[in-house]
């Protein structure tokens, strides 16, 4: 089956404003480089798996358009909208909620909070678990309603370093049970949390590195391709081991605005896992 994805041309992406650190040393500096990053990272997402691609029209007034992780939380058919924190991002959640319409899914919005979609809320692949990322972006009360509508267990983590803003900066779950996380970037509850969800072996811990490098903010296609922008050897063999194949491809003129290649792809076939065959085989 085809790993199904919403993304967006970044025809008018720019870093015109300051949300988050990466931005605050960048704003006017993105180059016409992003296109053909980003053609690349479409390219090589269709060459490592098999790939359907749903557009957003780009619009001038929405430089972040872009990254389309954050439009929503997708369940079924059902897609949970965000409600940016920052208003330079709140021009985005109407355009986001007709392109979705239009590809078929029934929209809702949590109730007076901030949520800030596939961003902060990222399902685990085989464990019935919804990793939900609080403190920076998303507020805590959003957690709480999740808990409410996605039928299944929800794993509230406040982030701590505003380096990963967004818990998909930090935290990537795979396909056959493995999750990537950047553990410093949680307080120390968290932490615990994480290590009593994922059983011993199935937690890869990254480097402050290998985070910088954006390395959790991979997308992953079928059930072993993981895209990402780059990390260590360590890593790569790591993964490897696991049973995954890394492929790496710049991104570096979206690290300007604090995003890779999971902040540029939303997965529009998700929704709670049926549990942990696949990682207890």
């Amino acid at each position: 089956m085809a790993t199904r994805l919403l993304v967006c041309p970044p025809g008018h992406y720019d870093v015109r404003y300051a949300i988050n650190p990466w931005m605050n040393s960048h704003v006017g500096d993105a180059t016409p480089d992003a296109v053909r990053q980003w053609e690349r990272l479409i390219e090589l997402l269709g060459c490592v798996g098999d790939v359907e691609l749903v557009e957003v029209e780009q619009h001038a007034q929405t430089p972040d358009l872009v990254f389309t992780a954050n439009a929503a939380l997708i369940m079924g058919n059902l897609a949970v909208l965000s409600s940016f924190r920052h208003a330079e991002r709140r021009r985005e959640q109407a355009i986001y909620r007709a392109a979705l319409a239009r590809a078929g899914f029934a929209t809702t919005f949590l109730r007076q909070t901030y949520f800030e979609g596939a961003g902060d809320a990222l399902f685990d692949r085989v464990r019935p678990l919804l990793y939900a990322g609080y403190g920076w972006r998303t507020e805590r009360g959003a957690t709480l309603q999740l808990q409410e509508i996605v039928g299944c267990r929800v794993l509230p983590l406040l982030l701590v370093d505003e380096r990963f803003y967004h818990l998909d900066t930090a935290l990537c779950p795979l396909s056959s049970g493995h999750v990537l996380a950047y553990m410093e970037a949680f307080s120390p509850h968290a932490q615990t949390l994480l290590r009593r969800a994922v059983e011993p072996g199935y937690l890869i811990e990254v480097s402050v590195d290998d985070a910088l490098r954006f390395a959790c903010n991979s997308v992953e296609v079928g059930t072993d391709a993981v895209v990402m922008h780059d990390c260590s050897r360590r890593l790569r063999e790591r993964l490897h081991d696991a049973g995954y194949r890394v492929f790496c491809t710049e991104l570096s003129e979206f690290h300007k605005a604090g995003g890779s290649a999971k902040c540029l792809t939303l997965r529009l076939d998700d929704g709670p896992a049926v549990g942990m065959a696949a990682a207890t085989a």
